[in-house]
């Protein structure tokens, strides 16, 4: 039973702080020595801490602290008076959103999340073509040469070497054996610890070039004439190499972090190395794992898909679901002033913490304690983060099934579930 005491010691708790959701973490707090996180990688130690240090926070109403219920009733007018309401950040576990959809349905509102950009470098490609991807489970058990894309996977996903890619033991792939490919550009610095120690082979290519090296690639699995030094900087015997350990692979692994991938058409170079999969499972096994769900994108999109049978980037206008992932990015309709009230809910922080979106609309913020704001809210509510302070269910990276998530504490803060469902009965006291 989850408790707020220090003495207690809550076990077995899932991470909301990246898209492998590790759910091996415990948290002690005892009097003198402060939390204590076991398991987590410095990401969520840092997460844990800074949020366990933050307090409750309190409603604001222009600035200037007030009582939820004044918050909740000047929320509810906004929305009863708005005609063209966009609902972004949608940074909250299966529940709240849940609630922004039914919430959506009542207002005839857009929905766009904070990471959409990133989530449709994948989801346009899944869409056009489809995809052959793994579980992580698979990979941690299978996979004999992992191809790693660009230089960020291990910092933005910092236990994924310990958990899946080399882990201490695997059913059918001794990890001592596998073999490691980085391809993307230089290393800033040094590689962590326990990729160094796998001694992987490095291959620098610019991140707009991974597009053409996975073009050479295709071309010398598929035995065409290729002129495999092609691209200027990019060893071609290298490529060769490769191409080589793909065909003799028993079950080669593609990966790579979508938000990592931001230049002009970067769907493109995700569809390129997805075809490559797609080309090597015609003589071996092969299989792409993209990487992302954190900050809840893949949460979001999961409920929305399943809820309205569209994904990200639709809305709920005249009683039907329209989608249309072109026009509804958020920043372009907040730019060109397509909606009238912006509604951001954002219950967990982000990596490089960003200020919410300086919308020149009225702006209603239902944000975890500390959240800054581009500028100041006409309200702003503070939620409780699921995962320490309450209860819910999140989505991993491979979207095979919600995880649930825990709770550490009780400040009182209600879920973006609660303060939804409270503003959906004002907002229907309005309406009549």
């Amino acid at each position: 039973m989850w408790t707020s005491d220090p003495a207690q010691t809550p076990g077995d708790l899932t991470c909301p702080f990246c898209g492998l959701a590790c759910d091996d973490l415990s948290v002690a707090a005892g009097r003198d020595a402060g939390l204590v996180l076991l398991n987590g990688c410095r990401t969520a130690r840092n997460a844990f801490a800074a949020a366990m240090a933050a307090g409750p926070g309190a409603a604001l109403i222009d600035g200037q602290p007030v009582t939820l219920e004044a918050a909740l009733a000047q929320a509810a007018g906004l929305l009863a008076a708005a005609r063209a309401p966009l609902f972004g950040g949608l940074v909250t576990d299966v529940n709240g959103m849940r609630a922004v959809l039914d919430l959506a349905d009542c207002c005839g509102a857009l929905l766009d999340h904070v990471a959409a950009d990133a989530l449709f470098r994948n989801l346009l490609v899944l869409q056009d073509g489809g995809w052959m991807t793994a579980t992580l489970t698979e990979v941690r058990n299978r996979a004999d040469l992992i191809v790693i894309l660009g230089s960020e996977v291990p910092h933005r996903f910092p236990r994924l070497c310990e958990r899946v890619l080399l882990p201490p033991e695997a059913l059918f792939s001794p990890p001592a054996e596998r073999r490691l490919v980085l391809l993307g550009p230089a290393q800033a610095g040094p590689l962590p610890a326990e990729l160094a120690a796998a001694n992987p082979t490095l291959i620098p290519v610019a991140l707009a070039d991974l597009a053409g090296v996975a073009a050479l690639l295709r071309g010398l699995i598929a035995g065409r004439p290729v002129r495999a030094d092609a691209i200027p900087g990019v060893a071609g015997a290298q490529l060769k190499q490769l191409a080589g350990w793909l065909c003799g692979a028993r079950y080669a692994v593609v990966t790579w972090a979508a938000g990592e991938l931001a230049f002009p058409h970067a769907e493109l170079t995700v569809q390129a190395f997805v075809e490559l999969v797609r080309d090597l499972n015609r003589t071996t096994r092969a299989a792409a794992l993209p990487l992302a769900g954190t900050l809840g994108d893949l949460t979001a999109n999961q409920v929305c898909t399943w809820q309205t049978g569209y994904p990200l980037r639709s809305g709920r206008q005249q009683g039907r679901s329209c989608y249309e992932p072109l026009l509804y990015r958020h920043q372009d309709l907040l730019a060109q002033g397509q909606s009238d009230l912006l509604l951001w809910v954002q219950a967990l922080p982000a990596a490089n913490p960003a200020a919410t979106p300086a919308a020149k609309c009225p702006t209603i913020v239902l944000g975890y304690p500390g959240l800054a704001c581009g500028r100041v809210p006409e309200v702003f509510i503070p939620v409780g983060l699921p995962g320490i302070d309450h209860p819910g269910h999140w989505y991993r990276t491979d979207t095979v099934c919600p995880l649930p998530l825990g709770q550490v504490r009780d400040l009182g803060l209600a879920s973006v579930a609660g303060v939804i469902g409270m503003l959906s009965e004002r907002l229907g006291a309005t309406a009549k």
